[in-house]
């Protein structure tokens, strides 16, 4: 018979509900969205899973469509000049929630932070690894 292929992947569901057992998966990587620095960001799990972006401003990054049990990354990078802030909150204004209330980015140029935030279906809870040089 003629089979019509209408999705490009091997394994396809029209909902995230299904489970599978694959085994061992090879050559699996992330997708990486780079962001355009702004005073406010949409960060979109939907876009991608890591983003990266060279902070040129103090910001509010807004994290948009993370499902429960989800994580987005952020690799933040500060600019020559340094001396930016982060604010992380979700699209419906729930604030993030960090470990400790440390939430603070590092400020030298140049300085490198990794900002992981999880969703466990309550709340948006985050952690910052910080000064990577």
């Amino acid at each position: 018979g003629t089979t019509t292929i209408d999705n490009e992947y091997f394994l396809f569901t029209a909902d995230d509900d299904a489970q599978t057992r694959l085994g061992a998966i090879e050559r699996y990587k992330e997708k990486i969205n780079t962001l355009t620095s702004a005073t406010t960001m949409t960060v979109d799990y939907n876009t991608a899973q890591v983003h990266t972006v060279i902070l040129e401003h103090s910001a509010n990054f807004v994290i948009a469509n993370l499902p429960v049990g989800g994580v987005i990354t952020i690799i933040i990078t500060q600019d020559s000049g340094g001396g930016n802030t982060g604010a992380f909150y979700a699209s419906d204004s729930t604030a993030v929630k960090f470990a400790s209330s440390i939430n603070t980015l590092s400020t030298a140029s140049n300085q490198i932070d990794i900002v992981s935030i999880f969703n466990d279906g309550t709340n948006l809870l985050g952690t910052i690894q910080k000064d990577f040089a």
